[in-house]
């Protein structure tokens, strides 16, 4: 669930376009009792835009927020403020205005200081669709590590592109120089960065103390189940272990935690303790990945979900979430690839978070959260624009655009994007 900060805020409708604020990325430094704090606000083709304090916590703004924000950064007093409102909008009192003004000053305290709340967008969120809030780009991308030397233009181009949030995915026995140095870059260009990860890859205090002092601000690591056996079964043998041991540490050390838990049906079974012993435990920050296919004696052997299970599976799912009040968020889901063992696909896990993500790989290629795996072009080679209008990505959101909520599973969260059912929307192979 996004957090109240995450959401629209004002009421506030635009006069006429262009935005108050023209799209782009904007950069800002402010100082109270010698402590600095970095802002980026992005701001996107329609004035609504993201506000991003310390690479480390992002809130989206309406129209009317993005402005007073970006007065507010540029050292404007509230007279002057008010002014720049009225000029642009219409149909709000002064007390109104001066409402907002505080509204955005209270956010940007916030912002400041965010604890460990995970960057969680969901689609249900009608601000976040990658279509109707016209984004200039996705919110986040999924890089595999690679070397420096290939790692470091690709964040250069992410964040000049205008992404603000990459996620680094650890291969088994990550290098951890390799790591820390990626975390590093992504921290000197303003950009919120995590890491992925089994914990048995991730469970090293020295290669963790690292990544704190690089910048990280979140590890998700695979968390399948709290039955030791039903998790090593999927994520290698003494993994439960080691994520017991790598929650407890990133609790202590007030690091966010993300536990990605992957949904079949061994870990259905457990789904309602094991939420219930993430929360305890400090996680309150889970990513839901289910595993389908169309083959039903596949979803029999392998023990995964044939399509038509999927809005049974969701709405146990979400209950659960919303039970435990848990911060949660639906990566698309993975078609099961019969060419490895159901445990390598897990532990590979989904193509990237969520559905305002990208996946890019090493060598530039740039790949849309859901559908066939297809490049929409190379970052390396393109400009962001020409890979965004691709066809591919023109496709992807056509059908996220498209009405999916029907009357046999109203107001599941993971129907906003894509209905469960439909293979076209799942994560390819």
């Amino acid at each position: 669930m996004a957090m109240e900060w995450l959401k629209n805020l004002f009421s506030v409708k635009r006069a006429a376009p262009p935005p108050a604020v023209a799209p782009g990325i904007y950069h800002a430094m402010q100082e109270a009792e010698g402590l600095y704090t970095r802002f980026h606000l992005r701001v996107e083709r329609d004035g609504s835009g993201m506000l991003i304090a310390n690479a480390a916590a992002a809130a989206r703004l309406s129209p009317t927020g993005v402005l007073i924000a970006k007065d507010l950064l540029d050292g404007k007093h509230e007279d002057a403020i008010l002014r720049d409102l009225a000029a642009h909008f219409r149909g709000a009192s002064e007390a109104m205005m001066r409402a907002d003004i505080a509204q955005v000053n209270a956010l940007i305290q916030q912002i400041i200081t965010p604890g460990d709340t995970y960057p969680v967008y969901n689609l249900d969120d009608a601000a976040l669709s990658p279509y109707g809030a016209q984004l200039i780009a996705p919110l986040q991308a999924s890089l595999p590590l690679a070397e420096p030397e290939k790692i470091v233009p690709l964040l250069d181009k992410l964040w000049d592109a205008g992404i603000p949030h990459v996620t680094l995915l650890a291969p088994p026995a990550p290098d951890a120089d390799h790591l820390v140095r990626a975390i590093e870059h992504a921290e000197d260009l303003g950009m919120i960065a995590g890491v992925r990860g089994r914990a048995t890859d991730l469970w090293n205090v020295e290669l963790l103390t690292a990544l704190t002092q690089a910048g990280v601000d979140h590890i998700t690591f695979l968390y399948a189940s709290n039955a030791p056996a039903v998790h090593d079964a999927l994520c290698g043998a003494g993994d439960h272990a080691a994520a017991v041991a790598l929650l407890a540490w990133l609790e202590a050390n007030q690091l966010c935690a993300v536990a990605e838990l992957p949904l079949v049906q061994t870990t259905l079974f457990t789904l309602n303790a094991t939420v219930r012993t993430l929360i305890a435990q400090g996680a309150d920050n889970i990513a839901f990945v289910a595993y389908v296919t169309t083959d039903a004696a596949l979803a029999e052997q392998d023990g995964i979900f044939a399509a038509d299970a999927m809005p049974q599976v969701a709405t146990m799912v979400e209950e659960a979430a919303h039970e435990a009040q848990a911060r949660f968020i639906w990566d698309p889901p993975v078609q099961r690839d019969p060419a490895q063992s159901l445990a390598a696909q897990v532990q590979r896990g989904p193509r990237c978070s969520g559905d305002v993500a990208v996946r890019v790989e090493p060598d530039g290629r740039v790949i849309p959260p859901r559908g066939p795996y297809q490049s929409a072009g190379n970052l390396l080679e393109m400009p962001w624009n020409a890979i965004w209008d691709h066809a591919v990505f023109r496709r992807y959101r056509e059908r996220v655009e498209a009405p999916t909520h029907c009357d046999r599973c109203p107001g599941l969260a993971i129907c906003a994007a894509d209905c469960p059912r439909e293979p076209a929307g799942w994560a390819q192979v």
